[in-house]
């Protein structure tokens, strides 16, 4: 009887709790899932940057939610392979100031992040690599080709003592590459490698008797590192007659330059 009289009594208390307790239904909850959009806009592939140049990294991006300084900037020298830090938690302008590193590479590339208030981030880096490298000599003026005896064709030009415009700063090129080809493209890529200078003229032996019209092209090179200058070195010793287009010799050095 005691028992039950005290179960009685437990129900009764909390029966009045539950009694006096009273509840309100919250608004409507908006939750953001959706990560923000990102455009990587430049660099996007393919560009030649210069060392020591300052160059705008552009983006576009866009959410209801977007936090200002959530943007994170970096970049890679080896294709994306690794990365590293350039600048982090910086205002969403669409645009950032890069003076471009000291260290020469073909395989650049750029990453972007950004992030809402919601914890959504987004990135998005360049689609395809682009160079960093040394400001190039200018090209060099004046060339012309004299015939001797009906056989060899000579090549002179004049000497390159600045680079390309609008930098226009004194330099020594570390030698001359001469091209060729029996159509006079525009496109540099589009010569024929015949061979190195080390000084304003070059010898095309015995063309003149095989061919009744030559076009040719010279270019001023610098600063090409150890492993480029073994590539091309490489190039000077190929064995076979099998002419080599300028742009597959330009990938062979440019290769070597990665090692």
């Amino acid at each position: 009887m005691k028992q039950l009289l005290l179960s009685c009594l437990v129900f009764i208390f909390a029966s009045s709790i539950f009694a006096l307790g009273s509840h309100t239904d919250s608004g409507p909850v908006s939750l953001d899932t959706v990560p923000p959009e990102l455009q990587l806009i430049s660099p996007a592939g393919g560009e030649a940057w210069y060392i020591g140049d300052t160059r705008d990294i552009t983006w576009t991006a866009s959410d209801p939610n977007l936090i200002d300084d959530s943007v994170y900037l970096d970049y890679s020298l080896n294709g994306g392979a690794e990365y590293q830090i350039l600048a982090e938690a910086i205002e969403h302008s669409g645009s950032y100031a890069w003076q471009l590193p000291s260290v020469q590479s073909y395989n650049a590339r750029v990453r972007a992040q950004i992030s809402d208030s919601f914890g959504n981030q987004t990135e998005h880096s360049s689609a395809q690599n682009f160079s960093i490298t040394y400001v190039p000599p200018a090209e060099p003026a004046g060339v012309s080709v004299d015939t001797y005896g009906n056989q060899d064709a000579v090549i002179f030009w004049d000497a390159v003592t600045q680079t390309i415009a609008p930098y226009n700063s004194p330099i020594t090129p570390d030698g001359y590459i001469v091209l060729y080809n029996e159509t006079p493209y525009e496109d540099d890529r589009l010569y024929y490698f015949l061979g190195r200078s080390y000084t304003t003229a070059y010898t095309h032996q015995d063309v003149v008797e095989f061919r009744d019209q030559m076009f040719y092209k010279v270019i001023a090179y610098k600063n090409y590192s150890r492993e480029e200058n073994q590539a091309l070195e490489s190039l000077l010793h190929r064995r076979g007659d099998k002419p080599l287009l300028w742009q597959e010799a330009l990938q062979i050095i440019k290769q070597g330059g990665q090692k």
